[in-house]
């Protein structure tokens, strides 16, 4: 039997928008839009995720990743170290459209030298590289102080330099900030992190190389506009405010346009303009909307042979869009266009981008959950790529990239991977083979056979392993919490969002919903918790703002507690008692009933604030509990050894950082295993000692963990880096 201790709370708001019918038993493949707010709830998940945090979270988890290198690895008795091995997937078969999917990307970037060569900055799986146009990509940076990439771009003079700037910049709450400005001279084989004192806690939205002079760059931030001269190794400011984005006219490098756009409004919100390269600039207001604060994000693009023609997106703080405007004089007029598409729909502050056709004006692509495109300068437009309308390629577009050499080809980056077409948008392919950046809420494996693994992602779905790192699509949506029958393993559970459970009896060919008896109108968290009992895999137990209990396989659900807080981030039961289940919630309270619900005992005292993240129970005795919070603060593991009435911190020799799952070796119980927000570190003592586990496994959030006795493996869910295992200790 696999041994779980498995509520699982993911961490980070996921702002995915393929949503399903589920509870009608839509077939697998069904598409659909998601209800306006469901960006709002995934935020508000991860606002409570964050409760208890008392530390600058980008610095923190800077500390926190130069601290653990001073940690030892664990050792065999031979003295070896496990190594982790990758699962993937390298790409997700058959998703969207029929078409391979991988995770979040935020950009591309060609090589002016060889436009086969592409560098691809991941939202938090790190840079990847391609040699053959994106048929083939390997990842150049696992290892770097941070994974969330938000810019790249490549030196015009010396093609073997790249730059990337590191933080996300969708603004969604798992769109982690930066640690700083990433350099490589050898095209990506080593990196240098610079100027982690001025963007620390920042994201980038765009690297401007200047075309005249080596090694002077701009960078639009979220903290405003940069200028370095010394390719990249000091900066200056420029400019203040959320810059989300930078155009420079090639014939007058000194002249820049910026676009300031806090999505959600501010005084300073508009365009500004630059002729001395930055040194004073004056805001734009002939014929733009003079109330910056109903401005929202912005993004601007131009064109490469008529670079003083540039097409500006201006959205709304409540994500509708204002105004397409277009200038033909490098933004001393503008025109609004008329027929603008809304194409980010609501949600313009999370998935936005522009680009203009390098050899034709007239040429335009916007893209948000879809990609429009106009062929007359924006007269007429059409949904290009369809994602919402039968379309194939992957919803929530964060960036397009034209071909440097072939101005008929295109990139666009999107919450399902990369995509190209080489006709201007009449047909797209993926060309995510090989990008491992799936971002995992959940994983969980078959008991016996370690070729058999399901795991729920961020707006990837469901998704199965079976021996390759090409894993197979088997619900699409977002993916939550996921479970797999021990005793019948053709019965697995998935989650999309809200506590909808989705229950297969045919190892994921089909879904039914399995929610009967959980009170639709009680407060859910976005990804919330469910179990199966580890005694008997027909009852399972789920967390709303109460406790939900089944014993028929997910037929029937009763509730068996009161409301126990906010709303309940983790169950779990015990494995040598079942009546004995243990509770979290989001407010930082834990419960236990001894009883299956008759009574219920909060044991928070003597615990410290904070998302309670994971509870595990010791198999051998059902009053010997660990829990984990969440929040970049110290001390967030704790034990019990007499049902939570008193709790020790055994958290001495961790980093202060958040941690998202818990698992203990099902032979030797004694040895913890914990998923963090810098990777996996065990204890051979109950707690205390604490020790990184396994080589090999790339700078990132695990959110998942699960041990499998009968198999030998210890399993990870990590969110951009797809799923990893390694042996248990020998």
């Amino acid at each position: 039997m696999t041994a779980r201790c498995t509520a699982r709370i993911w961490i980070f708001g996921f702002l995915a928008t393929a949503a399903l019918g589920l509870l009608g038993g839509l077939a697998v493949g069904a598409q659909q839009k998601e209800k306006p707010d469901e960006q709002r709830e995934r935020d508000a998940f991860e606002r409570e995720v964050a409760t208890g945090s008392t530390l600058p979270i980008a610095r923190a988890r800077l500390t926190a990743f130069f601290d653990s290198r001073l940690i030892p690895l664990w050792k065999n008795a031979d003295g070896t170290s496990p190594r982790w091995q990758e699962m993937g997937p390298s790409v997700i078969q058959h998703s969207w459209g029929g078409m391979d999917n991988a995770g979040r990307t935020s950009m591309i970037a060609i090589s002016p030298a060889d436009a086969r060569v592409l560098y691809l900055a991941a939202a938090s799986g790190g840079i990847w590289k391609s040699v053959d146009e994106g048929k083939n990509w390997k990842p150049i940076g696992d290892h770097l102080a941070s994974l969330s990439v938000g810019a790249i771009t490549v030196d015009p003079f010396h093609p073997e330099i790249v730059y990337a700037g590191l933080g996300e910049p969708h603004y969604s709450l798992d769109s982690f900030h930066g640690a700083g400005f990433l350099r490589s001279l050898d095209g990506g084989q080593t990196w240098d992190l610079l100027a982690s004192d001025v963007f620390m806690d920042y994201t980038f939205s765009r690297i401007v190389p200047n075309p005249s002079r080596p090694g002077f760059l701009y960078a639009a931030t979220s903290r405003g506009v940069f200028r370095s001269l010394d390719y990249g190794a000091t900066w200056v400011q420029l400019l203040k405010g959320p810059a989300t984005d930078l155009l420079l006219d090639p014939r007058s490098p000194s002249i820049l346009i910026a676009s300031i756009g806090l999505p959600w409004g501010s005084p300073t919100n508009g365009l500004y303009k630059s002729t001395d390269a930055g040194a004073s600039w004056i805001k734009l207001a002939r014929d733009l909307p003079t109330d910056p604060m109903t401005l929202g994000r912005i993004q601007m693009d131009q064109c490469a042979a008529y670079p003083n023609v540039i097409y500006a997106s201006l959205y709304g703080k409540g994500a509708s869009l204002v105004g397409l405007y277009k200038s033909a004089d490098f933004g001393e007029n503008w025109l609004r266009m008329p027929n603008a598409p809304s194409y980010a729909g609501g949600q313009a502050w999370y998935d936005n981008c522009i680009a203009v056709c390098p050899t034709n004006p007239n040429v335009i692509f916007v893209g948000g959950f879809s990609t429009f495109r106009s062929m007359d300068g924006g007269e007429t437009w059409e949904d290009n790529t369809r994602s919402y309308s039968g379309g194939r390629v992957h919803p929530d577009h964060h960036s397009l990239t034209f071909s440097l050499t072939n101005p008929k080809t295109l990139y666009l980056c999107t919450d399902g991977g990369a995509f190209r077409s080489r006709n201007l948008g009449e047909t797209w392919e993926s060309v995510s083979n090989g990008l491992g950046t799936v971002q995992f809420q959940s994983v969980d494996v078959h008991p016996t056979d370690d070729k058999i693994a399901y795991g729920g992602t961020q707006d990837n779905g469901t998704n199965k392993f079976t021996g390759s790192t090409a894993w197979t699509n088997i619900f699409l949506g977002d993916g939550g919490t996921t479970h797999v029958n021990w005793k019948d393993p053709n019965v697995v559970y998935t989650e999309y969002v809200n506590l909808t459970i989705l229950k297969s009896k045919d190892a994921g060919q089909n879904w039914d919903g399995a929610t009967d008896g959980i009170d639709p109108t009680e407060g859910k968290l976005f990804y919330a918790p469910f179990v199966l009992d580890p005694n008997d895999p027909d009852t399972l137990i789920a967390g709303a703002q109460k406790v939900y209990r089944t014993t028929d396989a997910a037929n029937h659900w009763s509730a068996i507690s009161p409301i126990l807080g906010a709303r309940v981030s983790a169950v779990t039961v015990a494995p040598n008692l079942s009546k004995v289940i243990y509770a979290g919630t989001s407010d930082g309270r834990v419960w236990v009933t001894p009883d299956t619900g008759k009574q219920w005992f909060e044991i928070t005292k003597g615990l410290p604030k904070g998302y309670v993240g994971d509870i595990c129970v010791d198999p051998r005795n059902a009053r010997h509990v660990y829990v984990a919070l969440s929040g970049w603060s110290p001390n967030r593991i704790w034990k019990s050894l007499d049902a939570g009435g008193t709790w020790k911190n055994v958290s001495d020799g961790l980093p202060d950082m958040p941690i998202q799952a818990l698992s203990l070796d099902p032979r030797h119980p004694d040895t913890v295993f914990i998923g963090t927000s810098i990777g996996v570190f065990a204890s051979k003592q109950g707690g205390g000692r604490w020790v990184r586990y396994g080589a090999g496994l790339p700078n990132v959030p695990v959110f998942s963990i699960v041990a499998n006795k009968q198999t030998d493996w210890l399993t990870v869910g990590t969110h951009g880096r797809g799923a990893w295992r390694v042996k248990l200790p020998q």
